[in-house]
């Protein structure tokens, strides 16, 4: 029998082969394909993140995925534009060649659909949030990006994606491809214009409807619950949103929230400080400054910060010699963010990342050129590749004196994947600051707590999920610090020399149960600590609300020097300091000062989280601080 006859074969009794509405048909049982594809990953998400879909009722998550309908269904009408337009000009195509077109098209997109969803079940459980374009910075370096991987159940996430991408062929054969003769034929002056019109009709489900506000991420949101509203995004709808959005670059997002004089008035009045009644911790004015970013180093891993006993042992040991800040919180959830924040006192933006932005990184403050001006010599230590996530054009751009990257260590003193071992770079620092010129400013960026935690020791920790991999990884960190530390403090330079140790960021491991509303600011909690012959204090707890921001200016002040570009940051250790925390997640900020802690969502309007006595004075003082901090942020 022809392939016409197969056609026939397949058409309902009665349906004249290439009428108008039989293709209109067609096109929607199309739509409702990938209505019902796109379902199925939500579902299979939920399945994946198992545990935190058990904490929600059976309501909620009816809910979520009433309100995730509106955004596959949008989702299903812009991958139906491509076949509207075939379907218009079905009369003069082949019947062969648009069934062929039609599938590989479709092919296609199921694949790319099912791997934003396998990536988007992994990269959920370390980043908290859904898969879109920020993801795209990181595969400029791909072996990181690639290492970055190797701590996610890589066989696992294979087989999720062969068998989604299997799910999906087979529901297109079932639901679609087997009624393509439904598509065929036809007069092109009698189908061309219904289909066509069809096609601007579909700009009402992609839009989300005839409201005046399009369909965006928030229209998901409708819970307490951050989990069951990210649920609710269409994660392949998402990543192509995050790809249009350019008006972050030009546009205050965040203007309508407080008018500017009013957040201004608030915001200097938290930020104001008197450096002329800081409390001095140096025995000296000028002395050499080695500050250490620790990768990864949430406050739940040291135990004198509430963390696990027997994880950072060294750390602990030496928080008891030195100044320990036990209420500090990192600015966002990256660590060029981090980088950004202690280094130039920069508060993260969740939707504008600045050193992807490497002209307006370069006008931020620096605090290596400040402390460049006061004398000192500069240098940054990391062991893996500089260019990962734009660090390098940013600490050119700042003028560190010498920068040391993962070609100039030997390839044996590698990891498997990453770059050069912790240890090994800080042997390298400790070997330099032998011959180093005076003063000294040097910084070192951790980065074998980073995924995939390949660390050159026995395992400390038994077991083999990725907990257990994270939690080992910081004990060789915590010891290979702690060991520097150790032949550090024999140097003739350890006398006059103060160390900091800060996290670049906080993580969602180790899974610790949190107190009510308090889970979101756990996760930004973060050590620092400082120490070294240089202290005049020891064994002190300075128990002020902080963030990263507030390094360069309190070390600053310190010194002695001004801290006036970095107007966004505080002197902690200044007697009239206002205690408060920033912190910025998705479309969200979360606040924490002397009264308590909250997050807030920009989706929702409303308070996610909150501890008692967090009131709305917290929620207008982040609307003011966002306000004007991403104000900065377009006119840099």
């Amino acid at each position: 029998m022809t392939a016409a006859g197969d056609f026939a074969i397949l058409m309902p009794p009665g349906r004249a082969h290439g009428e108008p509405l039989a293709k209109l048909r067609f096109l929607f049982r199309y739509i409702a394909f990938w209505f019902l594809y796109f379902s199925l990953l939500r579902v299979a998400f939920l399945v994946y993140h198992h545990a935190e879909s058990a904490s929600l009722s059976a309501g909620t998550i009816a809910e979520v995925l009433l309100h995730g309908a509106r955004m596959d269904i949008s989702a299903a009408s812009y991958l139906a534009l491509v076949p509207v337009i075939l379907l218009a000009f079905a009369p003069v195509i082949p019947a062969r060649i648009l069934a062929l077109v039609l599938r590989g098209y479709s092919y296609v997109a199921i694949f790319i659909a099912a791997l934003l969803a396998t990536v988007d079940f992994e990269l959920f459980s370390k980043w908290g949030s859904r898969v879109d374009s920020t993801l795209l910075p990181y595969l400029r370096t791909p072996r990181e990006a690639a290492a970055s991987a190797e701590s996610s159940p890589v066989a696992l996430l294979a087989l999720l994606l062969i068998a989604l991408v299997a799910l999906g062929a087979w529901c297109y054969r079932r639901i679609v491809d087997r009624h393509v003769a439904e598509a065929t034929g036809g007069r092109l002056l009698r189908t061309m214009l219904p289909l066509l019109l069809t096609g601007v009709l579909l700009l009402v489900p992609i839009r989300g409807g005839l409201q005046w506000t399009p369909l965006n991420p928030s229209s998901t949101y409708f819970s307490h619950s951050d989990f069951a509203n990210q649920t609710g995004l269409n994660v392949a709808w998402n990543f192509l949103h995050s790809l249009t959005l350019r008006d972050y670059r030009t546009a205050n997002p965040y203007a309508s929230a407080i008018p500017e004089p009013e957040a201004r008035v608030l915001v200097d009045s938290l930020l104001h400080t008197t450096d002329s009644t800081t409390r001095h911790l140096l025995r000296l004015q000028k002395p050499n400054v080695i500050l250490i970013i620790w990768e990864s180093a949430t406050a739940k891993v040291v135990k004198r910060l509430g963390g696990l006993p027997n994880i950072t042992t060294h750390f602990d040991s030496l928080s008891h010699t030195g100044v320990l800040f036990d209420a500090i919180y990192a600015s966002g959830n990256r660590s060029a963010k981090g980088l950004a924040a202690i280094l130039s006192g920069w508060p993260a933006q969740s939707n504008a990342p600045i050193l992807s932005s490497p002209a307006r990184a370069a006008r931020l403050p620096g605090l290596a050129t400040d402390m460049a001006h006061a004398g000192y010599h500069t240098a940054f230590y990391y062991g893996g590749e500089l260019e990962f996530a734009d660090f390098k054009s940013y600490l050119v751009a700042h003028g560190f004196d010498r920068i040391i990257g993962e070609q100039d260590f030997d390839r044996k003193d590698w990891s498997s994947k990453w770059g050069a071992h912790d240890h090994v770079v800080l042997a390298r620092l400790l070997s330099d600051t032998r011959a180093a010129a005076r003063p000294f400013f040097s910084t070192l960026f951790t980065l074998s707590s980073h995924e995939p935690y390949d660390v050159p020791m026995a395992p400390a920790i038994a077991g083999t999920s990725e907990e257990a991999h994270f939690l080992n990884a910081h004990v060789y960190t915590d010891r290979s610090i702690g060991n520097f530390i150790a032949q550090a403090s024999h140097e003739p330079w350890w006398d006059s020399t103060l160390v900091i140790i800060i996290a670049d960021h906080g993580h969602p491991l180790p899974k610790l149960p949190a107190p009510e509303g308090e889970s979101a600011s756990q996760l930004y909690h973060i050590p620092m600590l400082w120490l070294g012959g240089a202290l005049a204090v020891r064994d002190t707890v300075i128990t002020v609300v902080g963030s990263q921001v507030d390094v360069a200016p309190t070390l600053l002040a310190q010194l002695g020097r001004s801290h006036a570009s970095f107007k966004w940051g505080k002197n902690l250790l200044a007697a009239d300091v206002q205690p408060f925390a920033f912190f910025s997640y998705l479309d969200g900020f979360g606040w924490v000062d002397a009264r308590g802690r909250l997050v807030y969502s920009y989706n929702t309007h409303q308070v996610m989280q909150r501890t008692p006595g967090a009131d709305e004075r917290a929620v207008r003082a982040g609307e003011a601080y966002q306000r004007l901090t991403y104000q900065d942020f377009l006119g840099r």
